[in-house]
């Protein structure tokens, strides 16, 4: 899994532009029909005028030449991108995340996430268990156990998706700022909440229970996060 921001290739109207300027080589490129960059890289796409053929330009340096600019682009962007920018990347948690969701279930049915809003209320739970909030828990347990059942609804019918999207941007900002009040390593704690849940995985694969959850294999590893309970200490 990755982090690497996505690559927007821009296209270059040579009736309009003669090249384009780079800013990490400080240098105006007259043959370029195709540009990106991210952070991390830039990549340019050159033409050759008397050949015809296409090159990947990065860091000043034409690699292998192609017959298509579909192809010199399909090499900046699964072959060295991929390969090399990685490590210069810093690891982030929420694209992390994402990633093993896209892993397990590539195609997210209505019943999927009505299954992971039950997971989600059933979180809650736990931490009104904590905090001893007795009264509650009996009516978001009885919601997740709903959601999560196979009797439970296939359909979330949302009256607007941008409020219910701010609500879960809402609720990470909060949780991390519950987390830093009471001096928690938020940052540590979910890098090893990662590490266990990939340890759900064998051979590249999730095994799911009759409900749709991810079930938890004999390869799975509890995460211990006793290590991040006082930061800096």
């Amino acid at each position: 899994m990755n982090n690497l921001q996505p690559l927007k290739w821009q296209r270059i109207d040579t009736a309009k532009l003669s090249g384009i300027y780079c800013q990490k080589t400080d240098s105006y490129i007259e043959d370029a029909v195709s540009f990106c960059s991210t952070l991390v890289a830039e990549y340019v796409i050159r033409k050759d005028k008397e050949t015809g053929k296409y090159s990947a330009n990065y860091g000043g340096r034409n690699e292998n030449t192609y017959d298509t600019i579909d192809e010199a682009e399909h090499w900046a962007e699964h072959t060295h991108y991929a390969s090399k920018m990685q490590p210069y990347v810093k690891p982030d948690s929420i694209t992390d995340i994402a990633n093993w969701f896209k892993a397990a279930k590539p195609e997210p049915t209505d019943k999927d996430i009505c299954v992971q809003l039950g997971c989600h209320f059933e979180e809650i739970v736990e931490m009104l268990d904590e905090l001893k909030e007795d009264e509650a828990n009996p009516i978001m347990h009885e919601i997740a156990n709903y959601m999560k059942s196979p009797d439970g609804g296939e359909v979330v019918a949302l009256d607007d998706k941008v409020n219910f999207l701010d609500a879960l941007c809402d609720q990470i900002v909060t949780a991390t700022g519950v987390a830093y009040m009471m001096g928690f390593d938020i940052e540590g704690a979910l890098k090893e909440v990662i590490r266990s849940n990939n340890s759900k995985m064998v051979n590249g694969k999730f095994e799911f229970d009759d409900n749709g959850k991810i079930a938890k294999p004999d390869s799975y590893s509890e995460p211990d996060l006793t290590p991040f309970l006082n930061k800096g200490e």
